[in-house]
C-alpha cells in the first residue's frame, strides 16, 4: 500500500483506505477501483492524495474494515451532533444516540477485536475534534477490553470517552484546554441517563499519577483507572494525529511508555501497548470541503 498524491492517481487504481468529508460522509470506500471521473471528482474537492493498494481483490480481505467503515461514519456524525447541540446551547440534549454507539463500538470490540482499527489518519482541521473522539473511544475499550472489563464497565468507559471533550465546544470554557474537563463534567451531570463514572472520566482525563495534572490535582489511586484508560487514549491519540505531524503508530507508543509511573499506572500501559496491534494498523482519510524508575518492560 502506497500513498499517491491526487494528480498522480491513475484509472483503475484500488483504494487501500477509504476517504472521508470533515462531516463523516464516506467519499469512496475502500477496495473502490478508481474511474477518471472519480479522481477528476477528487480533484475538485481538493483531495491531496489517497493510499492505494492494488492487490487483486482475492489477496486483500476487507470485509473487517468494511464493517468498521459503517460504524465510524455512523460515530462520527452521532458525535458531531451532540458536540453541535452543545456548541449551539440547545436546551435539551439527547444523549440517547451517544449511549447507543457506546453500545454499538463495544460490540464490535468484542466481536472483531482486530477488526483493521485506524490508528493513524490524515484529519482535516474541521474534522478533527470528532474523528479524535471516535478514535479514543475505540483505543479505550479495547484497553478496558484487555484489563477484563465487563460489557457495562466497556459502555460506561465508551461513554466516557466519546464525550471527554466535550467541554470544550460549550460557551462556559472561557478556557477551554484548561476549563473543558470541569465543563464537561457539569454538563454531563445534567443527565442522570449518563453514567456518573463516564462523568468522572471527563473531569479527569488531564490527571496524572505524581499529582501534576488538571483540573484537582490527585494523583495516585484518586485518579480513577477508567479516566486513566482514557487519558492514555488521549495522548496517544493526539500525538499520533497531530496536524502537520508525520507520526508513526509505534512512535506513540514509544511516548505513552514514556509516560509510565509519572503520568500513568504501568498495569493501565502494559494493556494499553498490548492491545494495539501495530502490525494491524490503518490509515483512514479525512479531508474538508476546502481541502522516574526505569520503566519496566512491557510485552506486547
Amino acid at each position: 500500500m502506497r500513498w499517491v498524491p491526487t494528480s498522480e492517481l491513475e484509472e483503475g487504481d484500488r483504494l487501500g483506505r477509504p476517504l472521508y468529508t470533515t462531516d463523516g460522509r464516506l467519499i469512496l470506500s475502500s477496495g473502490q477501483v478508481l474511474t477518471r471521473r472519480m479522481i477528476s471528482g477528487l480533484i475538485r474537492m481538493n483531495v491531496e492524495g489517497a493510499y492505494i493498494d492494488n492487490r487483486r481483490p482475492n489477496e486483500v480481505s476487507t470485509s473487517p474494515v468494511n464493517q468498521l467503515e459503517v460504524l465510524r461514519a455512523a460515530a462520527f456524525d452521532a458525535v458531531r451532533g451532540f458536540f453541535n447541540s452543545v456548541a449551539a446551547e440547545s436546551e435539551r440534549l439527547e444523549p440517547r444516540p451517544i449511549m447507543r454507539l457506546a453500545n454499538d463500538i463495544v460490540r464490535h470490540v468484542l466481536t472483531e477485536a482486530d477488526g483493521g482499527f485506524q490508528m493513524k489518519e490524515h484529519r482535516a482541521e474541521a474534522a478533527y475534534l470528532y474523528a479524535h473522539s471516535v478514535n479514543v473511544c475505540l483505543l479505550a475499550v479495547m484497553t478496558g477490553m484487555k484489563l477484563g472489563y465487563s460489557d457495562l464497565q466497556l459502555k460506561t468507559l465508551a461513554i466516557g470517552a466519546l464525550l471527554h471533550d466535550i467541554g470544550r465546544v460549550s460557551r462556559h470554557a472561557v478556557n477551554p484546554e484548561y476549563d473543558h474537563p470541569r465543563v464537561g463534567f457539569d454538563l454531563m451531570r445534567r443527565y442522570p441517563e449518563l453514567p456518573l463514572l463516564s462523568a468522572h472520566v471527563v473531569l479527569q482525563h488531564h490527571e496524572k499519577v505524581n499529582g501534576t495534572g488538571y483540573p484537582l490535582g490527585v494523583q495516585g489511586e484518586q485518579f480513577r483507572q477508567a479516566a486513566q484508560i482514557v487519558a492514555v487514549a488521549n495522548d496517544y491519540d493526539h500525538f499520533v494525529n497531530e496536524i502537520g505531524e508525520n507520526r508513526l503508530p509505534h512512535e506513540g507508543i514509544e511516548y505513552i511508555m514514556s509516560k509510565v509511573d509519572t503520568h500513568y499506572h504501568i498495569s493501565v500501559v502494559r494493556a494499553f501497548v498490548q492491545s494495539v496491534s501495530l502490525s494491524q494498523a490503518s490509515v483512514g482519510t479525512f479531508f474538508g470541503d476546502d481541502g522516574s524508575r526505569e520503566k519496566e518492560p512491557i510485552p506486547c
